[in-house]
């Protein structure tokens, strides 16, 4: 999936769930939980890639890590995409709850779509919020489903704007 996103959006950034340089603050149980970056690129051969993610110092899934670190670091995302095996959340704060703070601080009506491999009940997704979307399981109709729920983003913003 990182192939593809590489592939199809000019506009990406890849991180993994490690115990990486961006450690979380936000784990008050010291579980090692943090992100890194990922250098995939649309001309990564599929061996780099598995070799890459292979090697990292895996940890923690903690789905808000990505709105808390995009905040911090001011990037502009219109949707977050976190794929997991089934583990969705290993730090103190909600998702949800570091989804609406980055909506607030950026201005950006961002999305967060979380698709869980395996299904373990989870719910990440605010019933009251069209601008989530939980995803259990994968099969070749759920990059299509992402694609759309990612296009409804840029047509509410041409019409906004």
């Amino acid at each position: 999936m990182a192939l593809v996103t590489a592939a199809v959006e000019p506009n990406h950034e890849l991180v993994a769930f490690t115990n990486g340089p961006h450690r979380s603050m936000y784990s008050a149980r010291g579980i090692g939980s943090g992100i890194s970056s990922i250098a995939i690129s649309p001309r990564s051969r599929l061996d780099h890639v598995v070799k890459a993610v292979s090697d990292l110092p895996f940890g923690g899934t903690d789905c808000a890590l990505p709105m808390l670190w995009a905040a911090e670091n001011k990037v502009p995302v219109d949707v977050f995409c976190v794929y997991t095996d089934s583990e969705t959340w290993a730090g103190d704060i909600h998702p949800v709850q570091a989804l609406r703070a980055y909506r607030h601080k950026m201005g950006i009506g961002a999305k967060l779509v979380v698709i869980g491999m395996v299904s373990n009940g989870f719910s990440i997704a605010a019933p009251d919020d069209g601008g989530m979307l939980d995803v259990a399981g994968f099969d070749t109709a759920t990059p299509s489903v992402i694609s759309r729920f990612a296009a409804d983003f840029a047509t509410q913003a041409r019409s906004a704007g």
